[in-house]
């Protein structure tokens, strides 16, 4: 069956409950450091773990037996019915994801068999994020594995259990692992949880020291009961700005119902440069007892960068357990962990979306007892479980009752103009036949200006074993038909009776090494049990903007004409010289040798992008391989002259001036430059006034020519 989207297109709506404001507390912790984990020296053990399989039962005291309560409640509110489809209206002309690479972890264990295959625990809970050299780590329930994507081939690093790790920090029961890239700093950090009772819950932090997950990571533990009054932490997630890690988790009462059990959601803000140091303490911030209206808001959900961290960090929540609401709560942290003490603020606001979500029904598979609502495969509730914030529009996505068929699917939102006026509206992904849950949303933008996104997720039927799928959403809003990614090989029966463990999460990373491209990992039914499927997801979006130029006229005066020519896009263009600011053409002219100019580059969609451009340089100076700016200063000067530029990799570099003839003057450096943006600076006091040009290259070629004026 075709996918069903249906779209809602009412687009204003005004906060409610304006009159109410956010409290908190706040506390400044120092956190010491724990240990130093070294993955090369963890040993495979039986891995033995110990799994409660007890169904919970409605009208029970856990969150688990009132989520099945409210499944119930559902169901009659929300009976199974075929959905009606308009005739030839259902077939969506929006292009699929391609699906690359894929992969499949397994499960090291040189003493028994080397390879083979691995499967989750209950549920599966997958994550992954993979870094710029194509090193992807991946969590599944207890497992952490390392898979080479340019290799195409696991690592032996994998898997360490979560269990294996944890013994650094003396836990035997560790679970809910979090990952994350950091592709500024081309680092992992691994954040998971450590026992279940006040007296030794933990959150683990753990940093990588390189860019490859078995070398060394640095430890550290935030307390899970942080007050110290017989509370622990549930249900962690992450996400980081350029300077900060932010964590947050549910405070638990142990022994009470779940109606008075639950303490609020807690935000921990730490500072990542030290993680990364490995220094001996943290410094981190607590937001604690976090209330709107007077009420606790719970599961906090931060919210990703599109492209990597964060600018600020902005957190959603909603009424998860309701059976319908249209509530979305955005709170909002201002301030880093590195300002003066006592300068951060938590902000929150609660917003209407013009499209209800709810509670989601369990998803189905070949033994599910239809008549059962609390059977099947578990969905548990409608939480937000994924967010990406693109400029300054958020996206995300939660599990949602689909009213229209009474079936699981995916609800997905877009706050627009979140920091000034936030207005909120919403899609629901579904299918007339199939339950979808679990997804994770991704930016798969190659321009500035791209708002495209690919949500990913598991989806079941009656018909169909567990597997995984994918939507690409496009810059106008529109949806394409699901993708099948993997279909799954058959159905889960890990636990008694026909209910069963489904997700809990979804791992999809953008992939900050190709543009247009995300990492992704979900759960599909493999030998009766869940295991995990990872690929590489493209997008079908080509209209990227690119530019070619070319150079004509009299190289031996300053009379050159340079004429861009732009592919891609959507025409007309439009544009703007730094040169020569009144031309609004596509060519320039009067430029020396040597001289160059920036040309910025708009079309018919309002994206931009800016293109340098350089022209002739005299015989015996090598032109650029490399499109890359560098910025002279003082330029004209008298004596001493700076010039910073940036470097992909590490390299050894030379740097030669060149007078405006082409003739060498002067050899000024040979020197390693470091990865990263790099200072160079000199005294040309023995140098005529005039015209000269600087030269940095390397082995590979000329990385730039400056030209250069002494006074």
């Amino acid at each position: 069956m075709r996918v069903l989207l249906v779209f809602i297109s009412i687009l204003l709506f005004c906060p409610v409950f304006a009159q109410q404001q956010v409290s908190y507390s706040k506390y400044n912790k120092v956190i010491p450091k724990s240990s130093v984990l070294a993955p090369r020296e963890v040993k495979e053990s039986f891995n033995a773990t110990l799994t409660n399989k007890e169904i919970p039962t409605p009208g029970g005291n856990s969150v688990k037996s009132y989520v099945m309560e409210q499944k119930i409640k559902s169901r009659e509110l929300y009976p199974f019915r075929k959905a009606a489809i308009k005739q030839n209206n259902n077939k969506s002309v929006t292009p699929t994801p391609t699906v690359g690479q894929e992969f499949e972890l397994k499960r090291y264990i040189a003493v028994i068999r080397p390879w083979r295959d691995l499967f989750g625990g209950t549920p599966n809970d997958n994550r992954t994020w993979a870094s710029n050299d194509g090193i992807a780590l991946v969590g599944m329930n207890s497992f952490l594995l390392a898979y080479d994507l340019v290799g195409d081939s696991n690592l032996q690093m994998s898997p360490t259990t979560i269990l294996n790790l944890s013994s650094f920090v003396n836990s035997n029961d560790a679970f809910d692992p979090k990952l994350i890239y950091d592709k500024e700093q081309d680092r992992f950090i691994l954040v998971f949880l450590k026992n279940r009772a006040p007296s030794d819950n933990t959150v683990v932090i753990c940093f990588s020291t390189t860019n490859n997950p078995v070398d060394p990571w640095n430890v550290y533990e935030l307390p899970g009961n942080p007050l110290n009054n017989d509370r622990w932490t549930d249900f962690p997630a992450i996400a980081i700005t350029e300077t900060d890690l932010f964590i947050t988790g549910n405070l638990i009462i142990p022994g009470v119902s779940w109606q008075v059990g639950f303490d609020g959601s807690i935000i921990w803000q730490v500072e990542k440069a030290k993680g990364y140091n490995g220094d001996a303490t943290l410094n981190t911030l607590l937001y604690d007892d976090i209330k709107y209206g007077g009420n606790f808001v719970r599961n906090l959900h931060p919210i990703q960068g599109a492209d990597g961290a964060a600018d600020e960090m902005y957190l959603l929540s909603n009424r998860n357990f309701d059976l319908s609401n249209d509530s979305i709560f955005v709170a909002h942290v201002m301030g880093k962990s590195t300002d003066p003490v006592g300068s951060q603020s938590l902000s929150m606001d609660v917003y209407q979306s013009n499209l209800n979500y709810g509670m989601p029904p369990n998803g189905r598979q070949q033994d599910t007892d239809t008549t059962d609502p609390t059977g099947g495969l578990q969905t548990n509730d409608a939480r937000v479980l994924g967010g990406v914030k693109i400029g300054d529009d958020i996206q995300f996505v939660s599990n949602s009752i689909n009213p229209a068929t009474g079936l699981a699917a995916i609800y997905h939102g877009t706050i627009k103009d979140v920091s000034t006026s936030p207005s909120i509206t919403a899609t629901l992904i579904a299918d007339t036949t199939k339950d979808f849950g679990y997804p994770n949303i991704a930016w798969t933008g190659n321009e500035n200006c791209d708002i495209e996104t690919i949500i990913a997720f598991d989806y079941s039927s009656l018909t169909d074993f567990p597997g995984v799928a994918a939507v690409y959403h496009d810059n106008q809003g529109n949806y394409s038909d699901y993708k099948i990614v993997k279909a799954g090989e058959d159905y889960s029966d890990a636990l008694p009776g026909s209910y069963e463990r489904w997700g809990d999460y979804f791992g999809l990373q953008r992939n900050y090494a190709q543009p247009g491209s995300v990492y992704s990992f979900g759960c599909y039914g493999k030998q009766q049990k869940f295991t995990g499927w990872g690929a590489e997801l493209i997008s079908p979006d080509t209209t990227k903007m690119e530019a070619t130029y070319v150079r004509t006229g009299d190289p031996a005066s300053c009379n050159q004409k340079i004429t861009v020519n732009v592919t891609g896009g959507q025409p007309p263009y439009s544009y703007s010289w730094d040169n020569d600011v009144a031309n609004d053409s596509n060519s320039t002219t009067g430029i020396c040798f040597g001289g160059n100019a920036t040309v910025t580059v708009t079309d018919a969609r309002g994206c931009t992008f800016q293109q340098y451009v350089y022209g002739y340089f005299p015989t015996g100076i090598k032109e650029e391989i490399k499109n890359q700016n560098a910025i002279a200063y003082p330029n004209p000067f008298i004596d001493d002259l700076s010039v910073e530029f940036t470097l992909l990799k590490d390299q050894k570099i030379s740097a030669v001036i060149y007078d405006i003839a082409g003739r060498k003057v002067a050899d000024v450096l040979q020197q390693t430059a470091r990865k990263g943006l790099n200072e160079l600076t000199f005294s040309l006091a023995p140098l005529q006034p005039g015209n000269y040009i600087l030269q940095v290259a390397s082995e590979e070629g000329v990385i730039f020519n400056k030209k250069i004026v002494k006074e």
